[in-house]
């Protein structure tokens, strides 16, 4: 998982660091702009917060590819593409057969944010709350009695989703940002059981750069 996240995080900043090329020739200052827009991508940690009752939290991990639209710097609408995936323990006893599993839970998310930012010389405070369509997979596990069999399958659908979230942007220099977010998620019509986890709060480390 940690190999996966820094090799998104590395595409993501080859991306973002062509673009700051490009504008650096073109000797063009973003900021000067009525409207622009940004392009970048975050990592970081994501811990659940519909846990079924007594069950142990089980931390996973958010990647996000963002397109920023700001508008005279203040506002900001953002279209977000990402997945989330935490960890997916479970074991069935059917009559004498033990069934246990050890996988991935996935959602990936698709949503729409708008927000609003504020700068203060290299610092760029921002909010923004959204909503989307969650694409789900999680592990499942059937039993045929009359066979005596387990299979093994993955339960998928399509949930709607809602986001806030706050955080702070880094101008390293005109074209090149990083930044920390935090965001909080939510799937409402999300069957609560162990497998799951998938509304919760995600801690965010990203680059971006104007396009």
């Amino acid at each position: 998982m940690k190999n996966t996240l820094l090799g998104y995080l590395a595409i993501v900043t080859i991306v973002c660091l062509s673009a700051n090329a490009a504008h650096a020739q073109a000797n063009d200052d973003p900021a000067l702009r009525k409207v622009y827009l940004d392009f970048g991508g975050s990592v970081g940690l994501f811990i659940p917060v519909d846990n079924a009752k007594n069950a142990t939290t089980k931390n996973g991990s958010n990647a996000m590819t963002v397109l920023q639209l700001n508008y005279h710097q203040n506002y900001l609408l953002r279209l977000q593409f990402g997945q989330t995936t935490v960890d997916f323990k479970s074991q069935n006893q059917f009559g004498a057969i033990t069934s246990s599993v050890n996988a991935k839970a996935n959602s990936t998310n698709l949503g729409l944010a708008a927000g609003y930012q504020r700068t203060y010389g290299r610092w760029q405070p921002f909010v923004l709350a959204g909503a989307g369509v969650s694409f789900i997979d999680v592990p499942a596990t059937n039993f045929n009695s009359s066979t005596q069999t387990v299979s093994y399958t993955t339960n998928s659908g399509n949930y709607l989703y809602f986001n806030i979230g706050t955080g702070i942007n880094y101008k390293i220099s005109r074209s090149f940002t990083i930044f920390l977010e935090g965001q909080g998620s939510t799937i409402p019509d999300l069957p609560k059981n162990s497998s799951t986890h998938l509304s919760g709060i995600s801690a965010l480390i990203g680059i971006k750069a104007p396009l």
